[in-house]
This record gives structure tokens, sequence and C-alpha cells, in this order.
């Protein structure tokens, strides 16, 4: 009798019975039948705009359907791009690195840093000490504060901060016994982390959301700011309008992500998650001995943790000064330079790398002994940096821009705007339409490069059908906002993606239903108000 097979196991055992030929290698299958499927696409006749509407439809389904190395499918666009013509290499390369990109990294290296101070476990314990050992208050807990916080801080540098200290919450629970937070399931690759269990995904994907949501009504973050640079030459912002746009389908995504995760990973109705989630609410007298363990272990704060703390609300308050367009910020002082996020976010970084760990800078001023006669490591180091980062989720949020890059150069884009024009839709009908193109790009790219990419294009597209400035591009604006389908829709999924182990169709599954809900809520509401919101 042939033993099982496990991914990775070589050689492989000798095995009969044909019909185990898919269960093992369908991912071989799918690489090689998915392009034979979609190659009907090429035929079109704008040749490079089909060609990259095939390269896009390939390359995603790669990646939804996990057929390979995510950081291999994130650089097909650098080598199939430019070999179809459709753009230079050095352009699909640059269009990697941008602003975004680096102010994710930086996030995420703050999140790192938290987890080697030991920082994500003191405030994991705060935390534990106002929910107990209820998951779904847990949720409750982390979706408010996430969602708070997201708006006077950058979403991706929140996300980080909030996703290090859910993760120590979920450790901390498997610790005292209420809840395994990994899966046994076989991983794809060798030697990879394990997937994580669906009370935990539901947790992460909490934080990722609230953090979306949050930052829906805040003139500071992104896709707002975009939103704003590109519409305020052809339209005026209605403070109050723009509340009102977006106030209602905020309070909606909440309730219906708190449901739909409650329900799908957190068994609010069946499965046998339900019984874990209501035992582990149970367990406090559990939770409480787990808590009083860890605080005598860990002790009183390091001065290590302490300055972590310090530096992650300096650069906190950096990301909230920067151009808060309600007052001047430092943003608008500096003269003729564009200081995206990442200039604080990675200015703060270097002192991540730069500032010691081991005692107070004044008491080398004080001519004072330090503690420990060695060499001060610093808040974080390099290597654990390397090894934590989660780098193909990365470059798989750049390929989100190498896309836009190929989809504007192919004239793609130009061609989906004139079949929409063409039709010569009503304006209720342009709000829907708009609203599910806003919601599909989104999903395959971060929502400020397609904002940047796509929106102003619309303006004119609007006006050509005779529905006005804001016919299109209000609602699309609007629709930027339904980041709730991929890790690529926005860096807070990306982040979340990473440091969780969250495989895309498990984003699908959780973001499906709020991002119909909100796909409905944000067409009906931009067709409403968006009038008052965008004056033409």
């Amino acid at each position: 009798m042939a033993e099982d097979y496990k991914p990775g196991q070589l050689p492989y055992p000798e095995e009969n019975e044909r019909k185990q030929f898919f269960k093992y290698h369908y991912k071989g299958v799918l690489i090689v039948l998915l392009p034979i499927l979609f190659a009907p696409i090429l035929l079109g006749p704008q040749v490079l705009a089909y060609r990259m509407l095939y390269i896009g439809i390939v390359t995603y389904l790669y990646y939804i359907f996990n057929v390979m190395s995510q950081g291999a499918i994130a650089f097909l666009f650098i080598v199939f791009v430019p070999i179809c013509g459709i753009s230079a290499s050095r352009i699909i390369c640059v269009s990697y690195y941008s602003d975004l990109m680096f102010a994710t990294m930086g996030s995420i290296f703050m999140g790192i840093m938290m987890d080697v101070s030991k920082l994500s476990e003191r405030l994991g314990m705060l935390v534990i000490g106002y929910v107990g050992s209820n998951l779904r208050i847990l949720q409750i807990f982390l979706m408010i504060m996430t969602a708070f916080t997201s708006f006077f801080v950058s979403s991706t540098f929140v996300s980080a901060f909030w996703m290090k200290i859910a993760q120590a919450v979920i450790l901390e629970y498997t610790t005292a016994g209420l809840l395994v937070a990994d899966t046994e399931e076989e991983t794809y690759e060798r030697q990879a982390k394990p997937y994580p269990s669906d009370p935990a995904i539901g947790i992460y994907l909490t934080v990722a959301y609230a953090a979306t949501l949050g930052a829906m009504i805040s003139p500071f973050q992104d896709p707002n700011g975009e939103i704003y640079a590109i519409l305020t030459p052809f339209m005026t912002v209605n403070p109050a309008g723009f509340l009102l746009l977006y106030i209602v389908p905020l309070i909606f995504g909440l309730i219906v992500i708190a449901l739909w995760i409650n329900m799908i990973f957190l068994g609010l109705f069946w499965g046998p998650t339900k019984d874990l989630v209501r035992e582990a609410g149970q367990s406090k007298d559990a939770m409480q001995q787990t808590i009083a363990n860890k605080k005598d272990t860990m002790g009183p704060w390091t001065i290590h943790t302490m300055l972590t703390l310090l530096l992650i609300i300096i650069t906190a308050i950096l990301l909230f000064t920067r151009q808060p367009l309600l007052w001047m910020g430092w943003h608008d002082i500096i003269p003729r330079a564009d200081c995206g996020c990442s200039v604080a976010i990675v200015i703060m970084a270097i002192f991540f790398f730069g500032v010691p760990a081991n005692y107070i800078f004044c008491r080398y001023y004080c001519c004072r002994k330090p503690d420990k006669e060695m060499t001060a490591p610093a808040l974080v180091g390099w290597k654990i940096v390397n090894t934590n980062t989660p780098w193909a989720h990365l470059f798989m949020m750049g390929a989100g821009r190498g896309f836009m890059t190929g989809y504007n150069d192919s004239k793609l884009m130009d061609l989906v705007n004139q079949t929409i024009a063409r039709q010569g839709y009503r304006s209720s009908t342009c709000a829907v339409l708009a609203s599910l193109m806003g919601t599909l790009l989104t999903s395959i790219a971060p929502a400020t490069h397609v904002a940047h990419t796509v929106l102003g294009s619309l303006v004119t597209s609007g006006v050509g059908m005779g529905v006005g400035r804001g016919g299109l591009a209000v609602p699309f604006a609007a629709s930027l906002h339904n980041q709730f389908l991929l890790p690529v829709s926005t860096t807070s999924n990306t982040i979340i993606s990473g440091w969780g182990n969250i495989r895309p169709f498990q984003f699908l599954l959780g973001g499906i239903g709020p991002a119909l809900a909100m796909l409905i809520f944000l067409s009906v509401f931009s067709a409403i108000f968006g009038g008052s919101a965008f004056k033409t």
C-alpha cells in the first residue's frame, strides 16, 4: 500500500490510482490550463489593450488560486509587459517602487520592532485585561480602536500597530488553551509558516477592514488625499456633503463586517468554531491565571520597550501633521517638494535601527556608568527584520501599480472608458457602473494608484456622456474605499495577509459579503449625495 504523499516530499511515492492526479497536481495543471483557456482574448482588435487584459487575468488568477510562489507571480508583469510591447522595462520596474511601497515597509519595520521590544506583548496584556477571553468582544474592541485611530493616522501604520497587538492576544489565548492559532494543513511551500485557524483569520481581517473604513471619512488619509488633488481642479469639495456621503456607509460597513466575519470565521450560527468561541468566552479563570503568570515573567517595563513606544508616538504625530488639509502641515512648509507618508515613516525607521536599546541617552551626558557594560544593540536589527518582512506580499502590492501602468500605457483604460461612453447610460446607471469598475480595479491594485491613474479620465468621460463631471468620477471615487476583496487592494490588507499568512481566497471569502453590501450602499449614496459632496 502506497504511503500518503505530502507536498514537497521527495522522492514521490508510487501511486496506482489515477484519480489522485488532480488532488496532488492541480496547481501544475492550472499553470498550463489558465493561459490556454483565456488565449482567445489575444484575438481582440486593439492588440496592446487585449494583451494587457490577458496578462492581467492570468496573473491574478494565478494569485487567487495560489498556483506558485507569490513572489514569482509578482514579477510576471516585469517580464511580460515589456515583451508584449506595452511598456518599457525601465518604466514598469520603477512603477513597483512607489511612495506607498516604502510607507508599507516602514510600517512593517515598526511592527517587528514592537515584537522585538516586547511592546506588542505588553499592550496585548492590556487589551486582554479589557476584553477577557471573549473573541467577539475582542473583535469589536479591535474594530473600534483601529477605525478610530485610522481617521487620524495613516491606515498603513495603524494596521501594522494593531495587527501586532492582535497577534500577541491570539498567542496568549493559544498559550492558555482557549484556541488553536494555527491549523495542521500542509503548507504548499516546505518550511513555510503554518496557516492560521478560522478564529485567528477573523480577528486579523477585522483589523484590516476596520483600518480601511476608518480612513474612509478622513481628510488626512489616502486615497482621499489623491481624490482631492485630482478632483479639486474640476469641482469644489464640500466638507459637510463629503461627510454625509461616507458617514452612513462607514457605520453600515462596520456592522456588516462584524456580522459577516462572525458568521464565516467565528461560528456565529453554525460549525465547530461556534462551540470553541463559546467555551473560550467562559474560560475567564484560565485567562486571568495566564495574564498573572505573564506579568510576573515580563516584569516592569524596560527602557527598550519605552523607547519603542516613544518612537511610535513620534511617528504618529509626524503622520498626523504632515498634510492635514484643514490647516498647514509641515509638508506644506517645505518648498517645491512632495513629502508623502513614506518620508515620515522611513525617517523614523532609520531611528529604529540607530537608537540603542539598553539604556537612556542622558546617562552618557551625566557621566553615569551604563547598566550593562557591552555594545548596545539597536531597537531592532536588520537580520530579524529581513526574516519577518513579507517581501512576496510587498512585491505583489507593487505589481498592482505595475498593472495600472500597463492599464494606461496599453490604452486599455481608454478602451474601457470609450466603451462606457458609447452606451449613453443615465446618471443612475453610471453610478452603479462606475462603482463596479472602481471596486474591480481596487481589488487588484491599491486604491491610491487606481485614483491616480483612472479618476481624472472619468471626469472627461462623464462630460462626454452628458452626465456631468461627477457623473462617473464621484461614484468611482466613492467605490475606491471598497477595499475588501484581495490582499493587494490596500496596504493594510497587504500587511495583515503577510504577517497572518492569509491566502487570497480567504480574503475573498472574508470580503465578498462586505464588498457587495458596500458596493450597493456606495453607489446609492454617491448617486444621491455625490452632487452635494463635489459641486461642479
